[in-house]
């Protein structure tokens, strides 16, 4: 048993980063069922936001608890301090790419609208979108309006910033999820008998 590559860490992070993506979207796709009113937003973004960063905490924890290990068995030294958060920094350039690219669509290419894919790729943010992002009122030759209508013309030039800021927290993420893992914080027997 090893110490894992840089690269192996950033690439698995990466592989959350997309897993938890997927599983916001697919939450978030659900709680419409029960309508959209400012409940089901709000629910929506706090069960994003445990979904995304439990992965993110989940992915360093697991390196935490491994590295734990190494270091009992003799393997290495001790631990690489700030590791996970250069690797979280690094997962957080990845996260953010469609974020910045939906902020240069509205700065420089506004007859572009990639609004509408940016909520399918970036799922964590579909309930931020939903929230801040006023749906256009179509009238009554929907069928005219709709193909004219975008709602990227609403969309206030802030909330690009918003999400960037909210995945600058993957760092934090995965170095409380790493120190919680090689401190053996989570473990049940030292909670139950302390």
């Amino acid at each position: 048993m090893e110490r894992r590559s840089f690269l192996n860490l950033w690439l698995t992070g990466v592989g959350y980063i997309v897993l938890g993506n997927v599983m916001c979207l697919f939450a978030t796709m659900g709680l419409t069922m029960f309508g959209k009113n400012l409940f089901t937003n709000v629910l929506g973004i706090i069960f994003a936001m445990l979904i995304f960063f439990l992965l993110m905490f989940t992915v360093a924890w697991k390196d935490g608890t491994r590295e734990r290990a190494l270091v009992r068995n003799g393997r290495v030294d001790g631990p690489l301090k700030y590791r996970w958060v250069l690797i979280g920094l690094a997962m957080f350039a990845v996260a953010i790419i469609p974020t910045v690219v939906l902020l240069l669509n509205v700065l420089f290419f506004p007859e572009a609208d990639t609004l509408f894919f940016y909520k399918f790729v970036n799922g964590s943010a579909f309930p931020f979108v939903s929230t801040f992002i006023p749906v256009p009122e179509l009238d009554k030759e929907v069928w005219i309006e709709a193909a004219t209508t975008r709602q990227i013309d609403n969309m206030p030039i802030p909330f690009p910033v918003l999400m960037i800021a909210y995945y600058a927290l993957i760092p934090a993420a995965t170095h409380i999820g790493y120190s919680m893992g090689y401190n053996d914080t989570l473990n049940t027997d030292k909670i139950m008998y302390k």
